[in-house]
């Protein structure tokens, strides 16, 4: 990744600069920076990256319109706290040549982050902490986990402006740590639907061939890390249990990761032929095609902070069954219209919300209720529209 070395000058200050400091960007976060930049009228971007994500290279172009600064030096994840601090410096230097009016922090949890929320306060910065987590992760962790939390995540929520959140059980998160609900704005996650929508055909039965899917077979997906707090050993339990009522259902493992090849051994010799690994796919496109051919996403997850993978499987009209651990679950699964969702760490539960969606008198019908279901959460969870009126509550007309 490298450096756009000429962002253009804030000397007219009838444009306000914004700017948001991530640590990676993937291609939902890159989709999101591009409408800032387009959609925001008297705003200029610009986007600071201090990480290399840790797990996955991405396929991606990146534009100018978004402004980009990178200072990770190729870090891959946290590269330790001394490191990061000196880090959190280039930021800042980035902050003051810029001029930055306003700031969005995503995550705040190494020194380089603190640094920076702190020198935004000191020095007059409006600054938004951006978070992904929802109530769910207040309560993970041991004891002495939970009892940091509550004495550092307040203390930083008091030091910004605001908070943004990706839905309902985000909100409820920065109000558990004292941020005041008028001040926490809806700003979430979101694919490029229109790449997922505009896909044709031929494309779709394209990709189909190539990962390995065959004609005229319906199919549960499951999208993601291949790691323990997944729980796609419940998953693969539960397709075993219900392959039999199920004879033209297939599973498909879209991802990789540690657990792999212990996963691959769970899988019975005669079922073999109906699970696919695809691998992890570093191509978007990709993965809405093989999304777009497929019938059900499924989500057993002991946590998701948010979880985009819905987002995704609504845009592509599929049914749903995820965990009331997952964010975006709340917000876009309703129980027995367009899927289910289930207790997490159930795998009884988890099948008998396959078994449902599957049979065939629900399959296409909750499909069809994914589209409702996701225009009406963009209606009301657009993230433009959320950092518009983050932007607005400072001074800034956007």
């Amino acid at each position: 990744m490298t450096n756009h070395a000429t962002i253009a000058s804030s000397a007219d200050r009838r444009e306000k600069t914004v700017a948001i400091v991530c640590n990676t960007l993937p291609p939902y976060r890159l989709h999101a920076h591009r409408r800032f930049a387009s959609e925001l009228e008297g705003v200029r971007l610009l986007t600071i990256n201090t990480h290399q994500d840790a797990t996955r290279d991405w396929s991606v172009s990146l534009p100018e319109s978004i402004g980009l600064v990178d200072v990770s030096d190729g870090d891959r994840g946290s590269a330790g706290q001394l490191r990061e601090w000196r880090k959190g410096g280039r930021v800042i230097d980035t902050l003051e040549r810029e001029r930055a009016d306003a700031v969005v922090m995503n995550g705040y949890n190494d020194a380089g982050r603190l640094r920076t929320i702190r020198w935004c306060r000191r020095h007059g910065v409006p600054c938004f902490l951006w978070g992904d987590s929802n109530i769910n992760s207040a309560h993970r962790g041991g004891a002495l986990t939970q009892a940091i939390k509550r004495l550092y995540v307040p203390k930083v929520v008091a030091w910004s402006a605001g908070c943004f959140a990706c839905g309902r059980l985000g909100k409820e998160y920065w109000e558990h740590y004292g941020a005041d609900p008028s001040r926490v704005f809806i700003s979430p996650y979101e694919p490029d639907y229109g790449q997922v929508w505009g896909l044709t055909d031929a494309e779709i039965d394209e990709a189909r061939q190539r990962y390995g899917l065959a004609e005229g077979r319906r199919r549960i997906v499951y999208c993601g890390r291949l790691t323990e707090v997944k729980r796609v050993d419940l998953l693969i339990e539960a397709f075993v249990a219900l392959a039999a009522e199920r004879p033209d259902w297939d599973l498909v493992i879209l991802g990789d990761g540690e657990l792999r090849s212990e996963l691959a051994a769970a899988v019975p010799p005669e079922l073999k032929d109906r699970v696919v690994w695809t691998g992890f796919v570093a191509e978007q496109q990709d993965v809405s095609k093989i999304y777009r051919a497929s019938d059900v996403l499924a989500l057993p997850s002991r946590y998701e902070p948010w979880a985009l993978v819905v987002n995704e499987a609504a845009a592509a009209g599929m049914a749903i069954v995820a965990t009331d651990a997952v964010g975006a679950a709340a917000e876009l699964v309703r129980d027995g219209v367009n899927g289910r969702v289930i207790p997490r760490d159930n795998g009884e539960a988890l099948k008998d919300a396959l078994l449902e969606v599957t049979a065939a008198e629900n399959t296409d019908r909750m499909k069809a209720a994914s589209a409702e279901v996701l225009d009406a959460w963009r209606r009301n969870g657009d993230p433009v529209e959320g950092l518009r009126e983050a932007l607005r509550s400072v001074g800034i007309e956007s």
